[in-house]
């Protein structure tokens, strides 16, 4: 059985290129979503969910990864489900253990990345998971998404508390793992420059906690795209949402460099019908190009050195209608 989505992408580990194996694993679908009206409001992945999959089918499709892709140079694998990886609903301990077992047998692999919403995570579920992989580095991912509150639970349907948050950071840091947290880039209800400031903050915020609590962090940033089935695409339909334009994520990564590792995430997981952030024709993919070189060597000087006409149009737009 193939996965959801899989993608091999560049990413910096330890403060070196590489590339990563992202994999999101069909599943029951998020408990929280199940039981909160359809969970966040920009969240897509209830549409890939199967109520009636097995545990054997859920491994498969990692296995259909491991063998059927080329994993040279893979030195960091994102094993996602539609949900929580530490919920025993969504993926029962038995499975758990053979996905990460899977994994702890490829050499090359360095680093694997989980996510779990916070009310599933303990110190106790965190140590097994790196027992299981066999001292890989584990980062454990966390969709903060905005560090306002009121972004975070009343436009975004979160559903966490900052001081959930900062227990979970603490709870990273005594199981010996590392952080990952996600954050969005223009959720419902922000003006591109609100969006802006919204993750400048949220990536201060980040890395304040992380240094309070001596755990190793990074920021995996999540321009938003529009998926079906959301209120986020019904706003989109409605003419009320628009989504962030490319010259705004540069300018955001721009901004924080220098914080701490942070990565952009480019990629849809196939869930957005091509209704995805971008610039103009002309710089699009040049944007894009740029961005990804940052995710592998961190470096901010392709970003500073882009240029296009349509970028003083964005600038003046910057001033203009909330959207």
């Amino acid at each position: 059985m193939q996965p959801a989505f899989y993608r091999i992408s560049p990413v910096n580990v330890s403060g070196e290129g590489a590339n990563r194996l992202m994999i999101v694993l069909t599943t029951k679908g998020c408990e929280y979503a199940h039981n909160n009206d359809g969970g966040c409001t920009v969240c897509g992945f209830m549409n890939h969910a199967r109520e009636d999959i097995t545990d054997g089918e859920i491994v498969g499709q990692l296995e259909f990864a491991v063998d059927n892709l080329d994993l040279s140079g893979v030195k960091e694998v994102d094993l996602l489900t539609l949900g929580s990886f530490l919920n025993d609903r969504e993926v029962s301990p038995e499975a758990r253990s053979r996905l990460l077992g899977k994994l702890a047998g490829l050499p090359e692999v360095e680093v694997v990345s989980i996510e779990s919403r916070a009310e599933y995570v303990s110190v106790e579920k965190l140590r097994q998971v790196r027992e299981l992989l066999g001292g890989k580095m584990v980062d454990f991912g966390i969709g903060l998404e905005s560090a306002d509150d009121h972004v975070r639970n009343n436009i975004i349907n979160k559903g966490l508390s900052r001081k959930a948050f900062e227990r979970i950071v603490k709870q990273v840091k005594e199981a010996g793992c590392s952080l990952l947290v996600y954050l969005l880039i223009k959720p419902p209800g922000l003006s591109e420059t609100e969006a802006i400031e919204d993750a400048v903050k949220s990536v201060d915020y980040v890395f304040e906690i992380a240094r309070r609590c001596d755990v190793r962090a990074r920021v995996a940033f999540e321009p938003v795209f529009i998926c079906e089935n959301t209120l986020l695409e019904k706003l989109f339909k409605d003419a009320k949402y628009r989504l962030v334009n490319l010259w705004s994520v540069v300018q955001i990564v721009k901004r924080v460099h220098g914080q701490g590792t942070v990565f952009i995430g480019l990629s849809d997981e196939n869930l957005s019908r091509d209704r995805l952030p971008s610039s103009c024709d002309k710089c699009n993919s040049s944007i894009i190009r740029a961005l990804e070189h940052y995710n592998f060597n961190q470096d901010i000087s392709g970003l500073e050195a882009l240029t296009c006409d349509c970028k003083s149009e964005y600038e003046k737009s910057l001033k203009g209608v909330r959207s």
